[in-house]
Parts: C-alpha cells; structure tokens; sequence
C-alpha cells in the first residue's frame, strides 16, 4: 500500500497536480508542501538552502527553478559558527523566500545572528534526524520555544523518506515554521503531528538516572511480579500497596481461573534510602466472591483520620471463571471499588463500589479521589473535565459538580487524556495531578497538573512530558500510578512491563521551572 501510494503521489506531481494527503493522519511529503508555498508566494518566490542532503536538494529543484534556489554552507558544524574555508555570507534573496537549514549541521541562534535576513523569510524547513533526539541533542520543547522567539510559529511536522527500521537514526523529520500571521496549508491535521512531536521528541522531565528499581518479576516468590503501587506516608513513613501476581500473564491469559487467582495486595515499606525495609501480604475481606472478582492497581488516598484505597475490580458478570479456558477480556466488566487499609491488621476491608449519577460503560477505571478536607471528590475523568462529590460518606454515592472543556497544550493529536494518580497537596493552594496518554504499542506518556483547591479547576501543567517510556526509563512499558510530594523532592511510582516497580526522585524546583498557566476556561464548546 505504502508504494502504491508513492507512486500515486510522484506520478500526480509529475503532471502538475499537489496531492495534499492521501489519509488525514499521514502528514504530506516535502515536495506537496513547497509546490503550496510557490502556489502561494507566485513566481517571485525563491529558496536559500543551508542543507546539503542531496533528496532536499533534489526536492528544491523539482518544484522550484534553479535560478532561485541558492545552496550555500557558510557555518562551520556548531558550536563554533566559523566561516568554513572560502565561503561567502549569501545576500537576502529577492522578493519572498524559504530557508532550509540542517539543525544537525547548523545552529538557528548562530546562523540567524549572521544572517539577520533570516528572520525576514515567510517559512523556516528546519531538518533534524531522529537519532539527535534519542541521543538527547535535541529537544523538541526546547526548538518550539526557540522558533517562536525568532518570529516562527510551527505549524507542522513532516518526513522526506522511508527507512527500514535499523535506519530510523538516521531518518529526518522536517519542522515546517512560518511567520505567525500566516495560514497554515493543514491547519485541520496538522496540529496532531506536531503535538506528537511535543510529546516523543521532547526531553521528560524524569530522567533516567531518577529511577531506582524496587521490585521485580519473581520478588518476594511472585513469578508474574510486583507492580503497579500506591503509596502513602504514614507516621514518617512510605507505604507502597502495589499488585502482586502469582502467575506470569503468559499462562493467566491461557486459563481464567488462575487470571483470579492470581493477584495479590502486598504492603511495602520503605527505609529513608528508598529501599523496601519489609514486606507483608494483606488479607482483603468482604468482597462478595473472591473466585469471580479481581481487584488490582490499588491507588491509596487519606480521608477523616483514616486510610483507603480505591482499586479496580474485574469480573464476569454472567459466570464463574473456567479452568483450562482462554481468557476473554473484552467480555469482562470493570468497576471502581474502596478498601480501608488497617496497618495492625494486616488487612483491606471491603466497602464497596463507587456509585456515581453517570452511565456506566463496560470498563470503568482511572478515577481518582481527592481529599479536600470536608468533603471527598471523585475526578471521574479529565478530558473532559468531570467532577463529583461525595454526597453522604460512608455512603459512596457521587453526584457531579463540575463538567468542562479543559484546553490542554498537548491533547491535540488524537489520544483521549486519562488520570494516572490520586491527587495529593502540593502547596497551600493547589493539589498535584498525574495524567497520561498511551500511544501505539502501549507507549505510555505522563504530565503533571495543578488542580487549584478553591476552584477545583486544573490551572496549571507542564510544559513538556513528565515521564515517557521511551525516554525516561530503558522499558517498553512504563506506568506512573502514585505520586509523593514533599518540600524538597517528587517521587513518582511506577510499573514497568506489568512486572516491576520503579520510584523517580526529582527535585522540586526542575519541576517548578516546567509550568505553564492553562487559560481560566475553554469557552469554545458549551
């Protein structure tokens, strides 16, 4: 399909036509674009190239003539920003122009502090490999800013070849920047790509040298592991409640009856150091038939002087599980339920299902709970905003208060945004938040929010991911499910690949050099 669809494109634009997008999700190839900004700019239009990749050279002189393209390299690769041996500072082109540059072989500060003209162009192609990235040379968060401070704004990303898999290093993505009072050609698409960019080439603010490995699978004899925890601070202490699981999920999935069995609370604690000090199983009692109802990803929370966890419980509504028979999960139904933790126990005590004046679908999970002191809240879900209150604790009936549109800097590309924690006080006026997207591929990415406690609207996020998969940590999987604030430092706790338990530590003050303020309220829906 892939070269049918190249060849569609080069055969369209051998006859004269610009073929936009052939699917709304694949962005358009070099080629449609620059034949959209000659169409625009008539045919004064010109080029100077700071590029000397031959496929963009070759793309320049196949929409554009040779007479108004200019190739030149006057810099030295960075950070010297020397004339190289016998070049010549080239003239502002006449009339209106493009500027290609090689952001791995020139630097845009340096280049446009030479050339002060540049900033005169009506659209900047800057071209970056993808391995500069994961390497961390760049940092997409970084260039958005920068563009915009030289009178840009990004309004796409796109790529110019198709590599094998082995090749993605070297595989190029193009920024295309135009001046702030220009259209967009694809102002309708073009907004997800460049929000995907934001989050898988953006540098997180967790880095890997943050994390410590707690758990992992076969700890404590669990052979599918331990993961996904809660945590608490309790008389000076940190508790982590994460899932245990007898069985690999290899041979859970192949037999529903040891899917059921398998999980398992387990209470952690942790010395000063951030390693486990002991570790104890938890009974849970009264919860109406252990044999049909799975609880995991337990999620602690503090209200009235006591302690609770709000979790997910899995079950068959029509039958008990089998042995021996594959298991169905999209026949499954999820529902959020409450436990009490008693320390001297050494048990949960069930309480019951959360009950809210909403329809439910098959698979209800991601609420999270908040204490705000005289009443308990329920964060349903985040985009859109949903809100409850609980109307008569004990009871754990909810009503909702609150229901809105919240403009998110990175929601624009398709993925729905979810809660990952329950919120905890960060300063005398806000609470913190932990929200997250999956990609393809159980590609997990996390930000960080400020919910204001008087309004108990969302005022605040981070600028750039918190934490990401990909980059934060070597994993294929990554889940953040609890977060711990104190004066000095963040730690955030994490699942990795459904088997062990990760803690970040960041200092405070990275964290608070990342916010940026979300408008008081999208009035663009009702």
């Amino acid at each position: 399909m892939s070269r049918l669809r190249t060849f569609l494109r080069q055969f369209l634009t051998r006859r004269g036509y610009v073929v936009t997008h052939v699917e709304p999700e694949i962005p358009p190839p070099l080629s449609s674009v620059l034949q959209y900004f000659c169409r625009l700019s008539g045919p004064t239009y010109s080029a100077v190239c700071f590029d000397n990749d031959s496929r963009i050279q070759t793309e320049l002189l196949a929409v554009m003539p040779e007479t108004r393209v200019l190739f030149s390299s006057p810099l030295s690769l960075p950070p010297e920003g020397k004339l190289a041996p016998g070049a010549i500072l080239p003239d502002k082109p006449e009339g209106r122009f493009l500027a290609v540059i090689d952001l791995d072989s020139f630097s845009l500060d340096l280049l446009a502090a030479k050339l002060a003209w540049l900033h005169e162009a009506e659209v900047l192609l800057l071209r970056a490999r993808l391995g500069s990235y994961w390497a961390g040379e760049f940092d997409f968060c970084h260039q958005s800013a920068q563009i915009k401070s030289h009178g840009f704004r990004l309004t796409d990303v796109i790529g110019h070849a198709q590599l094998s898999l082995v090749q993605q290093p070297s595989e190029s993505v193009i920024l295309v920047c135009m001046r702030r009072h220009d259209v967009s050609p694809r102002p309708d698409y073009s907004r997800y790509r460049v929000n995907e960019a934001l989050t898988y080439l953006s540098a997180p603010i967790a880095h890997r040298g943050d994390f410590k490995l707690l758990t992992g699978r076969g700890s404590f004899g669990y052979a599918g592991g331990v993961f996904n925890p809660g945590a608490i601070v309790e008389s000076s202490l940190t508790y982590l409640l994460p899932r245990a699981e007898r069985t690999p999920w290899a041979l859970q999935k192949t037999d529903e009856s040891r899917f059921f069995a398998s999980t398992q609370p387990l209470l952690l604690s942790l010395d000063e150091n951030n390693c486990i000090a002991k570790a104890v199983e938890l009974s849970l009692e009264g919860l109406p038939d252990p044999t049909t109802l799975r609880t995991e990803d337990f999620r602690l929370f503090r209200f009235g002087g006591q302690i609770y966890t709000n979790h997910a419980v899995i079950s068959y509504p029509q039958r008990r599980s089998a042995k021996h028979q594959s298991l169905q999960l999209e026949k499954m139904q999820t529902r959020v339920g409450i436990s009490k933790l008693e320390f001297e126990e050494l048990r949960l005590t069930w309480l019951g299902f959360l009950a809210i004046d909403r329809p439910l679908a098959q698979t209800e999970k991601n609420w999270v709970l908040i204490d705000a002191g005289d009443r308990l809240l329920l964060l349903y879900s985040f985009s859109p905003y949903i809100l409850l209150s609980c109307s008569h604790w004990p009871a754990l009936d909810f009503i909702t208060i609150m229901e809105e549109l919240v403009a998110l800097p990175f929601a624009d590309d398709g993925f729905p945004v979810r809660n990952s924690v329950n919120p905890v006080e960060y300063d005398d006026d806000h609470w913190l938040h932990i929200v997250h997207k999956v990609y393809p591929g159980k590609q997990y990415c996390f930000w960080a929010v400020l919910l204001d406690r008087k309004s108990l609207r969302p005022v605040k996020t981070t600028k750039r991911p918190l934490v990401c998969g990909w980059h934060s940590v070597s994993t294929t999987i990554i889940y953040t499910c609890s977060v711990i604030a104190d004066p000095i430092n963040i730690r955030l706790f994490s699942g990795l690949d459904d088997s062990a338990t990760a803690v970040a530590t960041i200092p405070r003050q990275r964290l608070d050099a990342e916010w940026i303020t979300l408008p008081p309220k999208d009035t663009s829906q009702s």
